[in-house]
């Protein structure tokens, strides 16, 4: 294409230009001014044309800039040529410069109006300008001259669909079919452009027409098959869906679909038939199925059907994705919604033994630790999670609990002081961060942080439980402020009532300020509400019935205590001496 660009570029110039160039130079009457100006005109031509070469020869090693620096060069000497005109409007095409770009080819269409490339280009530059009506009066030009050739129909009906003049689009395409009979992609296209024009029953008569000729197109029957859901025909559709599993059995989209289908239509066990092939099938992606079947957590409690299902897809993804972390999470998800605490934690190990840096396992696992009671692996395990995920707060709390039931305070309250820096926008958090704090404060012997510390809890939220009955609580061990002691336990007390561990505290408080009958009183009632399962609360009723005189029971309740194990470290020597040690 160059060298035949070339050739005729080379006859332009020494035939058609040659007479306009002669205008310039003034005539001579004698043969040798004649001549002179013949040989001047030649070296012009000449040293045009190499100047057109070079510019070419730029062009073609895209070095764009240097190019257009000749193309004007050319221009420059001759104005009426035009194709440096149209090859310097191509450069500025290409450099975006759609202004230049648009004069200087409208130059080469008024010069030649029947120039194929000089119009092909003027219309380009029209588009990319979005003169869409000029662009497509240029393009009917095309046509008119070039009406064999498909590319100039695709270009107008392009056109007119950037212009939003779709029906005239359509148009252009029924024109090109007359041509080439019922074509795909100009069938589909004109479906969309219905669509655009809100005409769905033409829309699906497109594909209808198209579907006769290519009764085997999955593409098309399936585009077909949701023409027919828009037109609210469902019985066609799944008429469509049914012949496109049969023509591919394996077609897992196929088969989402039609569980899709029935689902919307509240046939559930059809859904479930199909949605089951889905997961069984390689062509739906890992990352769909773990969506699916992540949407079962929120309704496992429906009904058993729902569950069932659930754990059936999540069986399926095991099969073929038991080294996927998710699919392990997500099924530990399942089991643990399903009370499987147990079977629960077993995947979730097995999701961090693949990858260690999904937090939300991290933290599921660590939940059924600590509400197990399991601290060791509680104290190993928060501990590993840190290492992976060094600023998440609650990775930081539950390694300080599980060291504070191992009585490592100092390292509790190192991990405490870090980990309560990394709590933003949880007040909850915050909250524990700071009781288990006071707590350790307490185990220190730190009482001055911890009391502090409580008050000022108590400052913010008078009404937080906790601090109020082990703040309460420790003030009674070190026979301090009792008075106030007392108030903070009876504040607990009305705040939630008929707890164990709550009367308890109240109860020890009045023995300490020597009310032993009241004292017997609110322990009788942390017994009944379950403080007789705790060694620390039977001592207690064995201290104050020995106070009320009753040594017989007394001595009881201090053996019930020791069984219980976990008691006072003078609960052996009350009992050897059948004595009250205090």
């Amino acid at each position: 294409m160059m060298t035949r660009f070339l050739i005729l570029s080379f006859l332009f110039f020494n035939f058609s230009s040659f007479g306009q160039w002669k205008s310039f130079y003034p005539e001579k009457n004698n043969k040798k001014s004649q001549s002179h100006k013949n040989e001047k005109n030649s070296n012009d031509i000449l040293n045009y044309n190499n100047i057109f070469f070079s510019a070419l020869k730029q062009k073609s090693l895209e070095n764009y800039e240097a190019s257009l620096s000749l193309f004007e060069k050319c221009i420059d000497k001759n104005t009426s040529l035009t194709e440096a005109y149209y090859q310097a409007s191509i450069i500025h095409k290409k450099l975006n410069n759609l202004i230049v770009a648009k004069e200087y080819s409208l130059k080469t269409v008024k010069a030649s109006n029947s120039n194929i490339w000089y119009l092909r280009n003027y219309a380009e530059i029209l588009f990319l300008n979005q003169d869409f009506d000029e662009a497509a009066r240029q393009y009917i030009i095309i046509l008119e001259l070039e009406p064999e050739n498909e590319f100039n129909y695709y270009k107008l009906a392009d056109t007119y669909i950037y212009n939003q003049q779709y029906l005239k689009a359509i148009r252009v395409y029924d024109k090109l079919e007359l041509k080439k009979g019922i074509d795909k992609m100009i069938s589909l296209q004109k479906h969309k452009l219905y669509l655009q024009l809100k005409n769905v029953k033409k829309a699906t008569q497109e594909l209808e027409v198209l579907s006769k000729n290519n009764s085997k197109d999955l593409e098309i029957l399936q585009i077909l098959a949701e023409a027919y859901i828009l037109n609210n025909n469902k019985e066609k559709a799944l008429d469509i869906f049914k012949k496109i599993s049969i023509i591919d059995p394996d077609n897992g989209r196929i088969h989402l679909t039609l569980a899709n289908f029935y689902r919307d239509n509240g046939d559930v066990e059809s859904s479930f038939f199909e949605l089951e092939k889905a997961f069984r099938s390689k062509d739906i992606s890992i990352d769909t199925k773990i969506s699916i079947l992540s949407s079962y957590n929120g309704i496992l409690s429906v009904n058993d059907t729902i569950k069932n299902q659930a754990f059936v897809l999540a069986e399926i993804l095991l099969l073929s994705h038991s080294f996927d972390h998710r699919v392990n999470a997500i099924y530990g998800d399942l089991l643990l919604a399903n009370n499987n605490k147990s079977k629960a934690k077993d995947y979730y190990k097995k999701s961090l033994k693949i990858n260690k840096s999904i937090p939300s396992v991290w933290t599921q696992l660590l939940f059924l630790e600590i509400e197990e009671s399991n601290y060791d692996s509680l104290l190993q395990l928060s501990k590993e999670a840190l290492s992976y995920h060094p600023s998440e707060p609650l990775y930081y709390y539950f390694y300080a609990i599980s060291n504070i039931y191992f009585n490592n305070y100092t390292e509790a309250l190192n991990t405490l002081n870090i980990g309560i820096d990394y709590v933003f926008d949880n007040e909850r958090l915050y909250s524990e961060f700071q009781v288990s704090l006071a707590d350790t404060y307490h185990a220190l012997e730190r009482h001055n942080s911890s009391d502090s510390l409580f008050d000022k809890i108590l400052l913010l939220n008078p009404n937080n439980i906790i601090v109020l009955n082990n703040y309460s609580y420790y003030l009674s061990l070190r026979k301090k402020d009792l008075k106030k002691a007392k108030e903070l336990s009876k504040r607990c007390n009305e705040l939630e009532l008929n707890n164990g561990t709550y009367q308890d505290t109240y109860a020890w408080i009045l023995y300490c300020l020597g009310d032993f009958e009241n004292a017997n009183i609110w322990m009788e009632k942390a017994l009944i509400n379950g403080g007789g399962e705790s060694a620390v609360v039977v001592e207690h009723y064995g201290d104050i019935l020995f106070k009320l005189g009753n040594k017989e029971k007394a001595l009881m309740q201090w053996k019930t205590a020791k069984l219980l194990g976990n008691g006072s470290q003078l609960l052996d020597e009350k009992i050897k001496n059948e004595h009250l040690l205090e």
